[in-house]
């Protein structure tokens, strides 16, 4: 089994780059990524440490970035990135976009409109929020889900989980807790220019998470034909089995490679094993063969 898709602590992870390893090795996992947002900081991690003390499979570089569609955040993966042309990059945009002075101004915003609608909040000094670990979204939504007053207040499918309240509700133009980001990341082709200058693959990852598209499937195809992507994410611990199959059919019958990952977070996101998913995942090897030497 595989997974390229899953997060550290350089990230929105719960678990260390040596703690994934490890659990990657008790799986016996024979190819993984690390794929945090906007970085490949764990792999000059990887790069002090003795490896094959704590994983003996292979490690495809990688990355997930954050970028602006139309609008709206999505995001694209690069497999076999140079992970030194990738740092030194995001060394230079963040100087003129902090990740602590963006996750400040999200955490104030979405503060102020759950205040707004009148949700049961915490003070907001009394929220334990670092800017400099913390992602705003999560913070937010785990308070609001701390004060049970505020569960008759919201849709449910809201209180279910964090990937809706992100992709659904924050990414929807039209509801109260949207944010207009798109002066705040760098453009999908931006992006996509980042992972080919950096030598590697552009893949579309989760496009069924995205709540606020009425038509997944159009979605999917816009993207495609607007921009050069290499392959598809087929394979996600958020996809029913009829995606699934739509999507390694569409990817096979229009010459895209496939990935799968779970899109491991650790704790971060409850009921998410890595490489099995919600049970729902065995990605096997085979399908990343026709790519993974590129």
């Amino acid at each position: 089994m595989i997974d390229l898709h899953m997060h550290t602590t350089y990230s929105d992870g719960a678990d260390s780059l040596i703690e994934v390893l490890k659990k990657a090795k008790e799986l016996n996992l024979e190819y993984i990524s690390i794929t945090d947002h906007d970085t490949c900081k764990a792999y000059e991690e990887l790069e002090k440490l003795q490896v094959d003390k704590y994983y003996v499979g292979k490690i495809i570089p990688g990355i997930e970035i954050k970028c602006v569609y139309n609008k709206r955040l999505i995001e694209v993966l690069g497999y076999n990135v140079n992970t030194t042309i990738i740092n030194n990059y995001m060394k230079e945009y963040s100087k003129t976009h902090s990740r602590e002075k963006l996750q400040q101004k999200y955490f104030n915003i979405l503060y102020e409109r759950c205040k707004e609608i009148g949700l049961v909040m915490s003070n907001k000094e009394d929220i334990d929020f670092d800017s400099k670990k913390d992602w705003a979204s999560v913070k937010i939504y785990q308070e609001i889900k701390s004060h049970q007053e505020n569960r008759n207040k919201l849709p449910e499918d809201l209180w279910g989980q964090f990937t809706t309240f992100s992709k659904k509700y924050c990414g929807d133009i039209n509801d109260k807790f949207y944010i207009d980001k798109s002066q705040d990341y760098m453009s999908v082709q931006e992006a996509i220019d980042l992972i080919k200058k950096a030598g590697g693959l552009v893949f579309l990852p989760h496009i069924f998470i995205y709540k606020w598209a009425k038509d997944k499937i159009q979605l999917l195809k816009d993207l495609l034909n607007t921009y050069s992507i290499d392959g598809i994410e087929c394979i996600h611990s958020e996809f029913s089995e009829q995606e699934i199959e739509y999507l390694l059919d569409f990817a096979r019958k229009n010459n895209y490679y496939i990935s799968g990952g779970s899109d491991y977070h650790g704790i971060n996101k409850q009921g998410i094993g890595m490489a099995v998913g919600k049970g729902n995942l065995k990605i096997s090897s085979d399908l990343i063969k026709d790519w993974i030497k590129c």
